[in-house]
């Protein structure tokens, strides 16, 4: 049994290290490897954009997910699902693995 775990942990660590490398995520491992909570809801905010108020922006979003008990982890994970097409591609160019918290 101990064995099996060790293979499934062993794979699961190959997966995630395949993720990182194949999709150029801008996250580190350690993000990653927390998974979002199914009932997760998102906060219908507008779409961040450059010209809009970014502290604003981080604010609603950061007491939406405080309301729903979200540790850093995931408000992290889930923070660029609120940026429009412009923040996106500036998101995009950061580099790989350099989202660290």
């Amino acid at each position: 049994m101990k064995q099996r775990l060790d293979e499934l942990e062993a794979k699961q660590k190959n997966i995630l290290e395949e993720y990182i490398t194949d999709q150029h995520s801008l996250f580190s491992e350690v993000i990653l490897a927390k998974l979002l909570p199914e009932k997760l809801k998102m906060p219908q905010l507008t779409s961040y954009e450059d010209d809009n108020d970014p502290v604003g922006h981080l604010d609603r979003y950061t007491f939406w997910m405080e309301l729903q008990g979200a540790s850093d982890v995931i408000m992290c994970r889930a923070f660029p699902l609120t940026f429009g097409n412009r923040a996106m591609r500036w998101f995009k160019k950061l580099l790989q693995c350099s989202i660290q918290s």
